[in-house]
């Protein structure tokens, strides 16, 4: 019950592994459809709302799984009722990968690519739908828990990447982020 939900949240939040993994009972407001991340990277805290489907699992699984259970108690508990152990989770994706015929390279896929996928999704989909991306980007800064939005500039990148039909758009709104190399400009820091 722990893994399909473990993943649905890394990707439908976009959520680091030891978030997800760290959080309580306490922490999963299922009325609310809210998670309180605690301490995290940079030793910040935040609220990350889930969608109504990824909440109504939760709902379903917390039926089950918590009844009883007391609010420090972990959400996706390990074996013993601790919080799991990281090696474990990455262990089991590689499984679920093998059984699903995706090969796994020294390159990937990997847990935290699942993260990835939340933002370039997120940022295709705002892009797609015509939305102005300087008023959103500070919103996915806080949402993915990044210290300032340097942390969030790679996903723009990435997302030019994979999907050059929005590049133009991308860079009417931001290409002094995604600067051209010019003369003159090193190739490391396009200086």
């Amino acid at each position: 019950m722990v893994d399909p939900l473990l993943f649905r949240m890394l990707y439908g939040c976009g959520l680091r592994l030891m978030e997800a993994l760290k959080l309580t009972v306490g922490d999963v407001d299922l009325d609310e459809g809210i998670l309180r991340i605690r301490q995290s990277k940079n030793k910040k805290d935040r609220f990350v709302p889930m969608s109504g489907r990824l909440a109504e699992r939760c709902r379903e699984y917390s039926r089950t799984m918590h009844e009883s259970s007391s609010l420090d108690s972990y959400y996706l508990p390990g074996f013993q009722g601790g919080c799991y152990n990281k090696s474990s989770i990455y262990l089991r994706f590689r499984q679920y990968l093998w059984k699903a015929g995706i090969s796994h390279s020294g390159n990937g896929p990997r847990i935290h690519d699942l993260r990835h996928a939340y933002c370039v999704h997120r940022l295709k989909k705002w892009v797609l739908d015509g939305q102005e991306l300087s008023n959103f980007l500070p919103y996915l800064t806080a949402y993915l828990g990044h210290a300032d939005f340097r942390g969030t500039e790679y996903y723009l990148r990435l997302t030019a990447d994979l999907y050059p039909e929005i590049v133009s758009k991308m860079e009417i709104a931001f290409g002094y982020i995604i600067p051209e190399k010019g003369e003159g400009q090193d190739e490391e820091t396009c200086e």
